[in-house]
């Protein structure tokens, strides 16, 4: 497999022929421009400069994609919001659409000042119970609930 990356070469070769693109389309090389050349080469030079300028913009094009994580698409993760209750500190989490809230907070636990041993739950804005639900059907921002603790009047 071909080298994936940008690379100053055919950054170089993609310059030049969008300047004999140019160069082509604008006359410079014609039967009655400055470079005069005949109707069949101009013909010719015609079709070999656009040719040339998209196989160079498809080489580009294509070396973009392996290290531009945003041009490869959806990864299947999403991203939601989850703060503890009665706390205003939000924070990001990411997980696939399918898996249970109460599992991708286990994996990934953001709130460093409390234990993920400790026993907590999930809510929705609504209050309702979403721990086991699957991530892609919360909706809005998700508190956690730590068994024991009265502050939880922010939901």
């Amino acid at each position: 497999m071909a080298n994936r990356r940008i690379d100053l070469f055919s950054v170089l070769i993609w310059f030049f022929s969008s300047l004999f693109l140019l160069v082509v389309q604008l006359g410079y090389v014609s039967p009655v421009g400055v470079i005069v050349v005949s109707l069949e080469q101009y013909a010719w030079l015609f079709w070999m400069s656009v040719v040339l300028f998209l196989v160079t913009t498809a080489n580009l094009v294509t070396k973009v994609q392996t290290h531009a994580r945003w041009s490869t698409g959806f990864s299947g993760e999403i991203v939601r919001t989850v703060r503890i209750a009665g706390d205003d500190q939000e924070y990001f989490i990411r997980g696939a659409s399918n898996t249970p809230l109460g599992e991708i907070l286990d994996e990934n636990w953001p709130f460093h000042e409390h234990s993920r041993k400790s026993k907590w739950y999930v809510v929705d804005e609504r209050g309702n119970d979403v721990t086991n639900q699957s991530f892609s059907s919360l909706e809005g921002t998700a508190s956690v609930v730590f068994e024991g603790r009265s502050d939880a009047s922010g939901l």
